[in-house]
């Protein structure tokens, strides 16, 4: 097994945590793995003293997987630092060192010391007590997975002015039907991942950008045209799988033709509302 695989031990704390999360019917954060960790055996579960599952439930964190992929990734890193299969302990030292909020109300609301559990965490590896805090990959940009996009007040101001200019002179009057509303979700959410590239912000900036003018961009169709808006679809309601058709034509296809036919709408309805794009001031 590589020194970086996880252990059996591991992936079991991780199952423990989505399932507790899901009796809560809240999302798998830090909290739920210190929890999954807590209900398992050996040194990790004998440094939280047991089971946290009454310290965690009903709290209002609602969990987060971008932190606790950051929590994995630190976990993992440190095990192959170490010469080691990742196991519970280094995961309970990676979600230490993280301190989420949720962590740390849990290990209060149970009576446990941080610093006491670490340097418990860290004999269990055979760590020096005095390690320093193991080293957090970068998070996932703001606005993808489940990690909040930035607020509208600390996106980059010369990029939402001119996506503010955009959203004001939207050809809302050329929307006729609901492929025109698709086209202007592309177009818009096209034109703000191009400015961001114009002006290199980073990654943070760049899909909240994205996030916020396509959120509004498609807040003002939808009230210009409510018609052409599409209901979405019924819980468990997939999309119906296309039948191959003569013979050797797979429904690969089928996915080909459609997509090439929405890169044909689009571009058209891109010329068709030049126009109304004239004067978009420059950043």
């Amino acid at each position: 097994m590589a020194p970086d695989e996880p252990t059996g031990p591991y992936l079991e704390a991780i199952r423990r945590a989505f399932r507790f999360a899901r009796e809560q019917g809240r999302g798998c954060g830090p909290m739920e793995f210190l929890v999954g960790i807590s209900e398992g055996d050996g040194p990790a579960a004998a440094a939280l003293g047991g089971s946290l599952r009454a310290a965690a439930a009903g709290a209002q964190d609602r969990g987060a997987m971008y932190l606790h992929m950051q929590a994995q990734g630190a976990a993992r890193s440190l095990a192959a630092a170490r010469g080691q299969p990742a196991g519970p302990e280094h995961l309970l030292i990676a979600l230490l060192d993280q301190d989420a909020p949720g962590v740390a109300q849990t290990l209060s609301r149970a009576g446990l010391d941080r610093a006491a559990v670490r340097r418990a965490a860290l004999a269990a590896i055979g760590a020096p007590a005095d390690l320093p805090a193991v080293p957090l990959p970068g998070l996932t940009p703001a606005g993808t997975m489940d990690r909040p996009p930035l607020p509208v007040g600390e996106l980059d101001a010369r990029a939402w002015t001119v996506l503010r200019w955009r959203q004001d002179h939207l050809p809302l009057g050329q929307l006729h039907r609901a492929s025109d509303l698709q086209a202007l979700t592309h177009l818009e959410r096209s034109a703000a991942w191009r400015l961001a590239d114009r002006l290199g912000v980073d990654d943070d900036q760049r899909y909240s950008l994205v996030h916020h003018h396509g959120d509004q961009a498609n807040q003002l169709a939808a009230r210009s045209r409510p018609d052409l808006v599409r209901p979405r679809r019924a819980p468990g309601r997939g999309h119906r799988r296309p039948r191959p058709v003569f013979g050797n034509v797979t429904a690969g296809w089928a996915a080909w033709l459609s997509n090439r036919r929405t890169g044909l709408r689009d571009r058209w309805f891109r010329l068709r509302t030049r126009p109304h794009y004239r004067g978009c001031p420059q950043p």
